[in-house]
């Protein structure tokens, strides 16, 4: 789909046909408006109907939509934050294999934000969506790279934390490989114009830098 179509274009039988698409690429188009919308009015108007395009587009089977309903909860772009529709979104995402919504349900089940906290469940979120990712995701694309640097930065804090034991006293070397992995990636998306992860590029510099002094130790 383009993201060209408007709700006065719309067509639910072809909506249907292309899977949620259209109600997704709708929705998509009032979220970023709402983005660049300075009236607070206007834009909680434009994230009301982002959300609405989203629940209709992730009732269709759209994996994308839910995630980006995930999105609109944990930011609270419709009010106050509410973990608890985030974590039903990105059930649901995960459900249907989109490598987003596995990374960001990882991440709340290792805060118990929304659910119980289960750090079991959240490596395994992780890992899976690090299989999904490598599977669909192309890396010189600039939000893919972003998804991939995402996992793996969520991977390399996992394990440069983890405690050391016997069976596994390699953490500290999968933790350098994954912060080195995650730094490349961002170093992409960070070039492809998506300035915001910054932040996060930094971080897995950070990462890599001190697991590097780790093992040289």
């Amino acid at each position: 789909m383009t993201g060209k179509i408007t709700s006065d274009d719309y067509d639910e039988t072809a909506d249907i046909v292309f899977g949620g698409d259209i109600s997704l690429d709708i929705g998509a188009a009032n979220y970023d408006a709402a983005m660049r919308e300075k009236d607070p009015g206007e834009r909680a108007r434009l994230f009301q109907q982002a959300a609405r395009w989203y629940e209709r587009s992730a009732n269709m089977g759209n994996a994308q939509a839910a995630t980006n309903l995930g999105y609109v909860y944990l930011y609270g772009r419709i009010g106050s934050v509410d973990d608890a529709q985030a974590f039903h979104w990105f059930t649901l995402g995960a459900q249907m294999d989109n490598p987003e919504s596995c990374y960001k349900l990882g991440d709340l089940y290792r805060s118990g934000r929304g659910c119980a906290s289960n750090p079991d469940k959240a490596i395994a979120l992780y890992r899976k969506a690090a299989d999904i990712a490598y599977d669909c995701c192309d890396p010189s694309f600039p939000q893919d790279a972003a998804v991939l640097a995402s996992i793996e930065l969520r991977l390399a804090q996992w394990y440069e934390h983890a405690e050391e034991t016997a069976e596994n006293g390699g953490n500290k070397a999968l933790a350098h490989d994954h912060y080195s992995q995650s730094a490349r990636f961002f170093e992409i998306a960070t070039a492809g114009g998506l300035s915001w992860y910054e932040k996060a590029l930094e971080s897995a510099r950070a990462g890599y830098a001190r697991t590097n002094d780790c093992l040289i130790d």
